[in-house]
């Protein structure tokens, strides 16, 4: 993100919906931003140019003024509307957020505990219920940001010792290229156990976050560093300056002689 501070939300309501075979619109417009969150099911949905299907986990943000399509045989959900609080330090357009559509967190306990601790707070008294509750988005958004800036690989955390090691050998070795295999030989794992442990953990693969880290470390050289493609490439172990192009532009979106120039004041 290409901002120094959240943006922070100010919540209007929050409903809960549990085991609902069908919703009451089957399309509405918000003069608020509507963030939806699945807890059980699924259901389809369309906005503007996007669709999808949302499922368990998964939380879908939609803009005002842009008339949202749904439809379920079945669904437990969250519906949160709020506006952003007015800052004089906001984010550029194009810096990533708030991407609008699907969105899915990588600190999955987190967020199990705080939509369980939304449905608690339905039973408090009004007044201190709801300001609860724009504590619970708070964190709930801010974790989204996080997770969404350049930096989000490093935030991730976990209490179990083992990948709690994963986590730090990765973010060791991701910068020069990475043996997974090697990485669950020293937790005394396989390699299918290391994945299936760090992608149900983490919702995201080993490689993939170790691709990522490695991707920063490339965005960190093209932005503060005269280092050409060639020698970026040679020392986040790509096997040439062709390999970290295209491997750049297919994560990031653009080349790396773009980004730096976009990036460079």
């Amino acid at each position: 993100m290409e901002f120094s501070r959240f943006l922070e939300p100010d919540l209007q309501y929050h409903v809960y919906v549990k085991d609902t075979p069908q919703f009451q619109k089957t399309h509405d417009t918000y003069d608020h931003w509507a963030l939806f969150v699945v807890e059980e099911g699924g259901f389809e949905y369309r906005m503007g140019s996007q669709s999808g299907r949302a499922v368990k986990d998964d939380l879908v943000l939609c803009p005002p003024d842009l008339t949202f399509y749904r439809h379920t045989d079945g669904l437990s959900f969250h519906l949160m509307g709020f506006q952003w609080v007015p800052s004089l330090e906001e984010p550029r357009h194009g810096a990533g957020f708030p991407a609008i559509g699907k969105l899915r967190l990588l600190n999955n306990k987190r967020f199990l505990s705080t939509l369980s601790q939304f449905r608690e707070a339905q039973y408090l008294h009004a007044g201190v219920g709801h300001t609860y509750k724009k504590h619970l988005l708070k964190d709930l958004l801010y974790l989204i940001q996080i997770e969404q800036s350049e930096q989000h690989t490093k935030s991730l955390f976990s209490e179990d010792p083992t990948l709690g090691r994963a986590l730090h050998l990765l973010q060791q070795q991701a910068e020069f290229g990475i043996s997974l295999k090697s990485i669950a030989v020293e937790l005394g794992l396989t390699q299918v156990q290391l994945t299936r442990l760090f992608t149900r953990e983490f919702r995201i693969t080993p490689g993939a976050y170790a691709a990522n880290l490695r991707m920063d470390r490339v965005r960190q050289l093209l932005v503060h560093s005269s280092l050409t493609l060639s020698q970026i490439a040679e020392h986040c172990g790509f096997t040439d300056e062709h390999h970290l192009s295209k491997s750049f532009k297919k994560l990031c979106g653009v080349n790396p002689s773009s980004y730096r120039k976009t990036h460079n004041i």
